[in-house]
C-alpha cells in the first residue's frame, strides 16, 4: 500500500472526488475529516470506496465508551479503512473500542502536529494506545523514532505536518519533508494542503512521491 494518504481538507463532494480522481495513481487512502464529512455525509466515503480506494475517516472520537464503541462500529459498517480518536480519551474509552470485532485500523491522537509537545507525553500517549490495543498512533515527524523505539515496529506511526523544503509552513509547528518522516519510520505520511491547494495538485502528489522514491 502506498505511503501518502492524501487528505481531503475540502467543502465540496464534487471537489473532493475530483481530487480522488486525479491523484488515484499517487495514493491509495484519502483521509475524509469533519470538514467534508459535515458537507458530504457517508456518500463521499461510499463513493471513494467504489472509486477502488480506501479512507481513513479523522473525527477524532473522544467520548465515553460505550458511544465511541458504536461510532467505531458505524465506521466498520460504512467499510472505512482507519479512523482517529484522541488517547486523552484514556484507557477505558480506547479499549472498548478495539473490542469491536472486526473494527477498521484503529489510530490514536497523540499531540495535535499544530500544538508544540513534550516528547515524553508523545510517548506515554502512543503506549497507553498500544496497551488498549489500538493498531497505532498519529504523531508529528519529531517522535516517530522515539515511538517506535517505546511500540515496537509493527506499532504503526501516521504521520501529517508534511511539507516538502519550499512549502509553507501553514499553522504546522513540528513538520518534516516526506523522505525525512520514512526514514524515521513513518508507516503513512499525510499531506493536505501542499498538494490540494498547489496550482497543480497532480505535479504536486508526484513531487512527494518521487522524494519517498528516491529514498536511499
Amino acid at each position: 500500500m502506498k505511503k501518502l494518504i492524501v487528505a481531503l481538507d475540502v467543502y465540496e463532494y464534487d471537489e473532493a472526488m475530483r481530487l480522488v480522481v486525479q491523484l488515484s495513481p499517487y495514493a491509495d487512502i484519502f483521509k475524509v475529516g469533519p470538514i467534508l464529512f459535515l458537507k458530504a455525509g457517508p456518500r463521499i466515503i461510499e463513493d471513494i470506496r467504489k472509486a477502488g480506494n480506501e479512507v481513513f475517516l479523522d473525527l477524532k472520537f473522544h467520548d465515553i465508551p460505550a458511544t465511541v464503541s458504536r461510532a467505531v462500529q458505524s465506521a466498520k459498517d460504512m467499510g472505512v479503512y482507519s479512523l482517529t480518536l484522541h488517547s486523552c480519551g484514556g484507557e477505558p474509552m480506547m479499549k472498548e473500542a478495539a473490542a469491536v470485532p472486526g473494527h477498521p485500523r484503529l489510530w490514536a491522537v497523540t499531540v495535535l502536529t499544530s500544538q508544540a509537545a513534550d516528547p515524553a507525553v508523545v510517548r506515554e500517549c502512543a503506549l497507553l494506545a498500544k496497551k488498549s490495543g489500538l493498531d497505532g498512533v498519529i504523531s508529528s515527524p519529531h517522535e516517530i523514532e522515539l515511538i517506535k523505539q517505546a511500540c515496537g515496529k509493527d506499532f504503526s506511526v501516521i504521520t501529517p505536518g508534511i511539507r516538502m523544503a519550499s512549502d509553507e509552513k501553514n499553522d504546522q509547528k513540528r513538520i518534516a519533508t516526506p523522505s525525512m518522516a520514512i526514514k524515521a519510520g513513518a508507516d503513512f505520511i499525510v499531506v493536505g494542503r501542499p498538494i490540494i491547494e498547489a496550482a497543480d495538485p497532480v505535479e504536486a502528489a508526484k513531487r512527494v512521491t518521487d522524494e519517498i522514491e528516491n529514498i536511499k
